[in-house]
């Protein structure tokens, strides 16, 4: 009885009544939500760490409102491609890497990385609709990335130095969210938010007016202190495309960047990744201890950080409602998402 009791407190008002409520809660008003009319916004979405896929294996992930695979070559190209073989809809994430080729387990129907079948296994003609569709890729931040379209709408952004002169955390944690990704980043132009929920003092009440905007996005730059240490904070931060947040600058003079890239693996959530990086040592023992105690200090800051949104975005039901005057640059932000390109190419082939 006591299990059962347990259960329904869960269903009831729990972590399975939230998960139940996120079709629920992608209903407000104003906004517009991922996979709504069928479509999703067009931008890189990741979809895993490098170091999950290992040279001729392959992972299955659900993706947008399907399934795709990621595998790795023999020499060591990432790729992903939709999930179901065109023969009889095997999931070819249970299938095999052969050199280059990615193997369906069911009739080994192997297909080159472009997506098109090579042979099937027992030698039939090849015609061009035997294909899975075919995600761009990138790998880059220690993560693997997929632009939702035919061809990418731009680049990811820098972390502010080369990657050849940082170094990065060796982990990549990750954080599950009951929300679509765009609500997250909603945050960045909220600067109510930045002040009641993360208590930073902000030297300029509203940045809005330093917002530089362009096609796929925004940045500017953020001064304050964090209220509860006294300590001082020194940010460019930005927002590419609706999932990418990135920023780079410093707490009490130690230099960082944080990447918090947002994937989607069914709409109403998200799965995102925390990437911190700072200047590469120059070899000195005391070098090296700043690198280990810049990455580790930022990593515990921007969890925390994170950690102070994730009961609100759990249950939010976001809506563009009674905005005021401090909610410009917030109400900015919501009409540049409703006008922003959302494409659905892989539809058919992920489904």
């Amino acid at each position: 009885m006591t299990t059962t009791t347990t259960d329904l407190e869960r269903l009831f008002n729990g972590d399975i009544a939230a998960e139940h409520l996120i079709d629920r809660r992608r209903n407000g008003r104003g906004v517009t939500y991922e996979g709504q009319d069928g479509l999703f916004t067009q931008t890189w979405f990741p979809l895993c760490r490098s170091t999950d896929v290992e040279p001729g294996k392959t992972l299955g992930r659900n993706f947008l409102d399907g399934r795709v695979v990621v595998y790795r070559t023999q020499s060591g190209q990432a790729n992903v491609v939709s999930a179901y073989c065109p023969h009889n809809g095997a999931d070819l994430s249970v299938g095999r890497v052969e050199g280059e080729a990615l193997v369906c387990a069911f009739h080994h129907w192997q297909f080159d990385t472009s997506g098109k079948c090579l042979r099937t296994g027992n030698n039939d003609r090849i015609t061009s609709g035997m294909k899975v569709f075919r995600y761009p890729v990138l790998e880059r931040f220690g993560l693997i990335w997929a632009f939702n379209g035919e061809e990418p709408l731009f680049d990811l952004p820098d972390m502010g130095l080369p990657d050849e002169e940082l170094t990065f955390h060796e982990e990549i944690p990750i954080i599950d969210l009951l929300a679509d990704p765009w609500v997250f980043m909603c945050n960045t132009s909220d600067f109510n938010h930045i002040t009641c929920v993360h208590g930073i003092d902000l030297d300029k009440a509203d940045p809005s007016g330093d917002m530089r905007w362009h096609d796929f996005g925004y940045d500017y730059h953020l001064t304050g202190t964090f209220r509860e240490t006294g300590a001082q904070l020194e940010y460019e931060v930005g927002i590419l495309g609706s999932n990418i947040f990135y920023q780079r600058g410093s707490v009490n003079g130690q230099w960082f960047a944080f990447l918090y890239p947002c994937g989607i693996h069914r709409p109403g959530t998200l799965r995102s990744y925390v990437v911190i990086a700072t200047r590469k040592s120059d070899g000195t023992p005391e070098d090296d201890a700043r690198v280990r105690e810049t990455l580790d200090f930022a990593q515990k800051l921007e969890i925390d950080v994170v950690g102070q949104d994730v009961e609100i975005l759990n249950s939010i039901r976001f809506t563009r409602g009674m905005f005021t005057r401090s909610d410009r640059a917030l109400g900015t932000f919501v009409d540049y998402l409703v006008k922003y390109p959302r494409a659905h190419p892989g539809a058919e082939w992920i489904r």
